[in-house]
């Protein structure tokens, strides 16, 4: 099975652009125009996503929050994530210290790389997705969700 990379962007032609340039590399690319779509989909889809390529922003929430979420749940806390985002200097090196940084207009070559680094860097599954159980140290396997 092909390796699952999610992409939130709120932005259509960009989510688009990068979906396709993934799908034509073999990934299953997956895409959502905002946070709360994820966390519907990490909850009911029973599976999580090989990498997550975060927007930091959302018109819902902040990429970097979104990860901070996640590394909360033991059952998230293990997703690799790329930031890929139009940001300045400043931001995109505090941003760097949670998830490498792919800056906006970007070379898909370039893309590409950093998806395949991130990628080996992270923990090999089998299954291609990682199913959604409770840990130990959780109650449920529910993502977390943005507070209103």
């Amino acid at each position: 099975m092909s390796q699952s990379v999610w992409v939130v962007d709120d932005e259509p032609l960009i989510r688009t652009a990068v979906l396709a340039v993934l799908s034509e590399q073999g990934y299953e690319a997956r895409g959502f125009g905002n946070a709360e779509e994820l966390y519907v989909a990490l909850v009911d889809g029973g599976a999580s996503p090989d990498l997550l390529v975060l927007d930091q922003r959302l018109p819902d929430e902040f990429g970097s929050t979104i990860v901070h979420s996640l590394r909360e749940r033991p059952q998230y806390r293990d997703i690799p994530v790329l930031f890929v985002t139009a940001i300045d200097d400043e931001e995109a090196d505090r941003l760097s210290a949670l998830a490498p940084v792919v800056r906006k207009p970007f070379d898909f070559a370039d893309f590409i790389a950093a998806v395949e680094s991130q990628l080996a860097a992270a923990p090999s599954l089998d299954s291609g997705l990682r199913p959604l159980t409770p840990s130990a140290d959780s109650d449920e396997a529910e993502a977390p969700r943005p507070e209103a």
